[in-house]
């Protein structure tokens, strides 16, 4: 068998087999590109506030929070983006069946949110984040869903990561059967001017595959990193280190100990990086944990959340660690890169839209294919049936 038609067969019975999965993950991902955006224009009342003036501390804040959900352990602070954002407040619950190790996809946990002004400290509301639907508070946690784990748990997310290798393999295959023999470039990268409709659909096919294939193969490959770390970083660390266990660090309590106040850790965190922007505050939820300041300095590539991490001891406020992204190993820079260069915020909005267009062209180049296949299927059958006639 040629090489060629061996690609043939590849690229068209994988892409058979994942195009509803590709299609869900593409136009998911399209959307969920610009998700706090559309969480916030979907719901006003909730994520945005015209209040004025001075802000109520963190601490203020979280006692808000928790007269809301008395039962339950405040997890993470976010505070207010913008002149009209507000206060975010996490509340992490764990399932009855929790599985320790299971895939890092928030299956394992309920998380709770209550939104708070940050001026009067009223509050706006509280949903639960682990619920799905299509109202306009759970639509945009709905899409994030789909696009991570097909709402699926563990399993969906194992599924997401085996068809991104696939893919993989289809937009390589992709470009040498879109190559053209007779080194016509134009014409393969054009749409043909007052072509039929069977026409038309195999020029979209071939030139949203050819100008597409770059910052797909780049999302793709970031996704599968994603889903997969364990695997990747082992490659990684044979040519530059990267720090793990972060996780297991740990407050040393006293016999006399209390945790101090968010302000203090925050003013412990501030030293470290005064010009940094505060991002999330992470809350000890045990006897070991440790405050997480989490900052982002001017240069960052994640812009959603910062990098530059101070823990803190809950109890004595010393600082047990610091995560400068200034001074990082090129391994864990690299890992670092992944998931902005997944959602294109590393290069602000021109690499949205880029990820935004990638993932209409994959939903695209699914249609197109499927179309091309059942055509070329009809017509064999039709001729098929002539024959016997």
């Amino acid at each position: 068998m040629k090489i060629r038609n061996l690609f043939v067969k590849i690229h068209l019975y994988l892409s058979l087999f994942l195009g509803i999965i590709l299609g869900v993950v593409g136009l998911t991902g399209s959307i969920i590109v610009f998700d706090e955006a559309l969480d916030k224009m979907l719901n006003p009342d909730l994520l945005s506030v015209s209040s004025k003036g001075e802000y109520k501390s963190a601490s203020e804040i979280l006692e808000i929070a928790k007269d809301v959900y008395p039962d339950k352990t405040p997890a993470i602070i976010h505070p207010p983006k913008g002149d009209d954002g507000v206060f975010v407040v996490w509340f992490k619950v764990p399932k009855d069946n929790l599985v320790k190790d299971k895939a890092k996809c928030c299956s394992a946990f309920d998380w709770y949110q209550v939104m708070i002004n940050p001026v009067s400290g009223e509050v706006l509301g509280w949903r639960n984040q682990s619920e799905y639907g299509f109202d306009r508070k759970h639509i945009i946690k709905t899409m994030h869903g789909l696009h991570s784990y097909l709402l699926m748990g563990s399993m969906g997310r194992n599924i997401i990561g085996i068809a991104g290798i696939l893919w993989l393999i289809i937009t390589i295959t992709g470009i040498y059967l879109w190559w053209p023999k007779n080194r016509k470039f134009k014409s393969a990268m054009t749409l043909k001017k007052d072509a039929n409709p069977i026409r038309f659909n195999f020029d979209l096919h071939r030139v949203s595959g050819f100008y597409s294939a770059v910052i797909v193969f780049v999302v793709t490959f970031t996704g599968i990193y994603i889903v997969y770390p364990q695997y990747i970083k082992p490659a990684i660390k044979i040519f530059s280190p990267i720090e793990e266990n972060l996780k297991n660090i740990t407050s040393q309590r006293g016999s006399d100990s209390s945790t101090i106040p968010v302000e203090t850790a925050l003013s412990t965190a501030n030293k470290v990086f005064p010009n940094a922007e505060l991002m999330a505050i992470g809350l000890p939820i045990d006897k070991k944990d440790t405050y997480r300041i989490y900052k982002r300095q001017k240069g960052e590539v994640r812009k959603s959340k910062g990098k530059s991490v101070v823990w803190i001891d809950q109890y004595s406020a010393n600082i047990i660690k610091i995560k400068d992204p200034n001074s990082m190993s090129a391994g864990e820079t690299f890992v670092d890169w992944q998931f902005p260069l997944h959602t294109g915020e590393a290069f602000g909005m021109f690499g949205r839209l880029l990820v935004f267009f990638s993932g209409i062209a994959t939903t695209v180049l699914v249609i197109t294919g499927t179309i091309i296949w059942y055509r070329k299927k009809r017509m064999k059958y039709l001729k098929l049936l002539k024959q016997r006639n």
